[in-house]
């Protein structure tokens, strides 16, 4: 075969394996069966009633849309799980999936809540009050790292905070030469030139079974969204919960297993670090939600069920 031959077959396979990638982008996963969900979450003790839980302050941190259709799409996360978390009085928004129109039925219980809690919302980084205040900081967009934003993260953690990544916000900007630092805090990093991406289908491999935030879960759960690997930072130091299987460079089909969800300790505070969230509809597949959730609950130093009677609200199922 000669090298024209080979040319051609390698722009053949390039072109359609960016196809693929498109079409995977285009449309949203099925909806996981209903009663599946309801065993899953079954498995789990009861969440505590109100007149066991504390006052939480919860902070969402967004800022604008950078991507296209159904990506990335921050404002729209901040505004329905305010509402999601703090209920009507957190947001005027009518529904709190991200993905589509609100499903039939039951929509007024979707806006109600969970009780004692108190949200706020932050445009690209919190107010020097709120991390005086706030009980949890979950930060979906690019957190633009830089040394005043490590100082109040240090100061918050060191308190005993609880702070949670979601995707993008793992991001240290090109040109910082601070990868060490984000990652002694937030436990992993992205650094430019090192770690990649990926968009497509995964199978998220539950590593850790009997920690709390995964009881119940399935072992494998098959997602569509987007992957970052390799990270910076001390794997021996961070309690991973879920892996994907992602090459090992570039130029290799080998695969090992990647970090997508993990739990780490700084000071008296804690993180919990969500790699995926690229597409809307991942904030919406019930999986996902119940390790965000309850990674969310124990980075507040909660019961990591605190919130599990949120997975079910407002999303699409089948009977």
């Amino acid at each position: 075969m000669g090298i024209k031959e080979v040319t051609k077959i390698l722009i053949v396979v390039i072109i359609s394996s960016q196809l693929i990638s498109a079409l995977w982008a285009a449309e949203a996963p099925k909806p996981r069966s209903r009663s599946e969900v309801k065993a899953v979450l079954a498995k789990a003790p009861k969440p505590p009633g109100r007149r066991q839980l504390s006052e939480l302050d919860v902070v969402l941190v967004a800022f604008k849309k950078d991507h296209g259709q159904d990506e990335h799409d921050y404002p729209l996360w901040q505004k329905r799980w305010a509402v999601l978390l703090g209920g009507k009085q957190a947001g005027q928004e009518k529904q709190v999936n991200l993905y589509g129109p609100a499903p039939e039925g039951k929509k007024k219980a979707a806006l109600s809540g969970a009780p004692k809690v108190k949200v706020s919302t932050a445009n690209g980084w919190p107010s020097r009050e709120q991390f005086k205040t706030a009980d949890l900081i979950v930060i979906f967009c690019y957190a633009q790292w830089d040394e005043k934003k490590l100082k109040d993260l240090e100061g918050f953690l060191s308190r005993g905070g609880g702070f949670v990544i979601l995707h993008p916000a793992v991001i240290v900007p090109k040109g910082k030469n601070i990868t060490d630092q984000v990652a002694k805090l937030i436990g992993l990093a992205w650094e430019y030139d090192y770690t990649r991406w990926r968009h497509g289908p995964m199978n998220l491999k539950i590593t850790a079974p009997d920690h709390p935030i995964c009881l119940g879960l399935p072992k494998s759960i098959k997602l569509l969204d987007e992957a970052y690997w390799p990270l910076k930072g001390d794997l021996s130091k961070v309690k991973v919960l879920a892996t994907s299987d992602e090459t090992i460079s570039k130029d290799s089909q080998q695969t090992k297993p990647e970090p997508m969800f993990y739990i780490y300790e700084h000071g008296e505070g804690r993180v919990f670090s969500c790699i995926l969230g690229h597409y809307t509809w991942t904030f919406d597949d019930p999986y996902f939600r119940i390790l965000l959730l309850r990674g969310m609950a124990w980075a507040a130093g909660q019961t990591p069920y605190r919130f599990d009677r949120l997975v079910l609200r407002g999303i699409r199922l089948e009977k």
